[in-house]
């Protein structure tokens, strides 16, 4: 006799219904898992293997003058050739292309060691379109750390590292030849190039006059250094954001120097991009070598480093119903939320009516940070701005496929194809969120850069705020930069294969403020005597003290 199975008694409804939740929870979740592998699993995974100590193999980095000569043609093809608007940069330079290559080309079959192909690559990726391109000492844990999600697929390999390890060690005593070499450093300021006193105390105080009989703001393309040439909209010229010279090893240039007493001195002077690159990187890549270059400081700014303890500075004028930000990056999630907070705050505290953006100083970071963080605080209506991007085709503009698609989760950004180019639009639109319609000011320098000159562009299209300033450094609005690794040397470098097809000239002559105003060279000297006393010439009271371009603003907010 077989026994009827005992019918399970049903469970109450509620029991059942809170089953349900969890069994589709538990979906849910598993399906969130899923899609967070498929698009965020392989970046996680180059992530971690960054940090495993997996070791690495020596490698021959040893180059033959045909290697060198292919990397040349490699990034001379990719980085410039298949630039969509080569043609602009050539009629806006005033310089061909072909010309600066062959230039390069006899100089690289020259190069007498793997260490000056480098430093010379460096300089002839900065005379191509762009002026986010930039090539670097190999350095696989900083350019790992530093280089975004975009780096890892290149970076995060074994191949890498055994490359990149071995180059570190291959230019170990290339870089320890110039720890004792005196750096002579010239910013540009004006129109003129001046010694930046902390790293030139031999000609601190003067103005370089000539350089081999010739106006230095005449020379810009044959100099060879590794930032690109920036536009000067006062002078109506192209310069370099300063001259980096040494005491003894390079390119000798006699000048001529105006010194502060009013004499006049001859002066030999050493341009050689090795030293540049042993100054600046050298003490990121080798931090435990007894002999050092001098410490790694960026020096387009005279107080750059030195006075910046956070990425904004806020300041208030409750008289004038005043605020004023000084936004010195566009990055860390942390500095984003304070800024949203601080800045609030001290608009309530002032019931203010008029902001001061001072951008001056500011060479980007994240575009979020400019239309969903910073300007909707400010914009009382919203502000639509696509403008049309545009790139050549190949493997390494892929970069973008995976970045938008994967990352963005936006049709937006969605990328179309055709005749061997890609076109999409970059979403910088702002939604308004200010309750009061305030006066703004936006202060810009050549300083105002990449996610910076964003901010600029989209103030210059709302309708309450004026740009006060010289043009910005550009390429803010013309796409993202890719990393990209030579064929033979492995070498890695960064540039930004898109322009802007709305606003070509952003990324050859910048954005042109509304109403000029510059930094002059007694300015310069003014703010370096007051850092000197130990005050802060970056903070809002001090800068009354000498920054022109904050007091005609001031004037302009006083009506007078």
């Amino acid at each position: 006799m077989v026994r009827a199975k005992k019918a399970k008694k049903p469970l109450p409804k509620a029991l059942r219904v809170v089953k349900r939740i969890f069994q589709t929870a538990g979906l849910i979740v598993l399906a969130a898992v899923i899609l967070f592998l498929i698009f965020f699993g392989k970046v996680l995974f180059r992530t971690l293997y960054k940090g495993f100590d997996t070791g690495y193999k020596t490698v021959d980095v040893r180059m033959t003058t045909e290697q060198k000569i292919k990397d040349l043609d490699y990034m001379y093809d990719l980085v410039c050739l298949q630039n969509p608007k080569k043609e602009v940069f050539e009629q806006a330079y005033g310089i061909s292309y072909d010309d600066v290559y062959k230039k390069y080309r006899k100089i690289i079959e020259e190069t007498k060691s793997e260490y000056e192909f480098l430093s010379y690559m460096s300089c002839f990726l900065a005379e191509l379109p762009g002026e986010h391109n930039l090539m670097w000492l190999p350095d696989y844990k900083n350019s790992c750390a530093n280089m975004g999600y975009a780096m890892n697929d290149i970076y995060g390999t074994q191949k890498m590292k055994d490359y990149t390890y071995s180059w570190m060690e291959y230019f170990r005593d290339d870089v320890k030849k110039y720890a004792d070499y005196k750096p002579l450093e010239f910013n540009y300021v004006g129109g003129k190039y001046i010694a930046y006193d902390k790293y030139n105390e031999k000609y601190a105080g003067g103005t370089i006059l000539t350089l081999n009989g010739r106006d230095p703001k005449e020379m810009c393309f044959d100099f060879f250094e590794r930032f690109a040439p920036t536009y000067d909209g006062i002078n109506k010229c192209y310069y370099r954001y300063y001259l980096f010279f040494n005491d003894r090893s390079g390119v000798k240039y006699t000048a001529e120097i105006l010194m502060a007493d009013g004499t006049t001195v001859t002066a030999e002077l050493y341009a050689d991009p090795g030293y540049t690159i042993a100054f600046f990187d050298g003490p990121k890549a080798y931090p435990e070598a007894d002999a050092k270059p001098a410490e790694n400081k960026s020096s387009q700014d005279v107080m750059a480093d030195d006075y910046v303890p956070t990425t904004y500075k806020i300041a208030t004028d409750k008289a004038k119903k005043l605020v004023y930000l000084e936004s010195i990056e566009c990055n860390t999630l942390e500095g984003r939320q304070r800024l949203v907070r601080d800045l609030q705050n001290a608009l309530d505290e002032v019931n203010a009516e008029t902001v001061i953006v001072d951008l001056r100083r500011n060479p980007g970071g994240s575009s979020n940070y400019a239309y969903d963080i910073l300007l909707p605080l400010l914009f009382s209506h919203d502000v639509d701005f696509s403008p049309r991007i545009v790139g050549k085709l190949n493997k390494h503009t892929k970069q973008y496929d995976s970045a938008i698609n994967r990352i963005l989760f936006t049709s937006d950004w969605k990328i179309t194809k055709k005749d061997g180019y890609y076109y999409f639009n970059e979403k910088a639109s702002v939604k308004g969120k200010a309750t009061r319609n305030y006066k703004i000011y936006v202060l810009t320098s050549t300083d105002t850069f990449s996610t910076a000159d964003i901010v600029t562009a989209i103030c210059k299209r709302y309708d309450n705020a004026v740009i006060v300033g010289t043009n910005t450094g550009g390429e803010g609005i013309g796409g993202n930069p890719i990393n990209c690794i030579l064929p033979e040397s492995n070498f890695g470098f960064i540039y930004v294969p898109t322009v802007n097809v709305d606003y070509p000239e952003d990324g050859i002559k910048g954005i042109e403020p509304d109403i000029w105003s510059g930094r002059t060279v007694e300015e310069y000297r003014m703010a370096e005597s007051l850092a000197k006393q130990g005050k802060d010439p970056s903070s809002y009271e001090v800068r009354q003290i000498w920054d022109g371009t904050l007091n005609k603003v001031l004037k302009m907010i006083s009506g007078q």
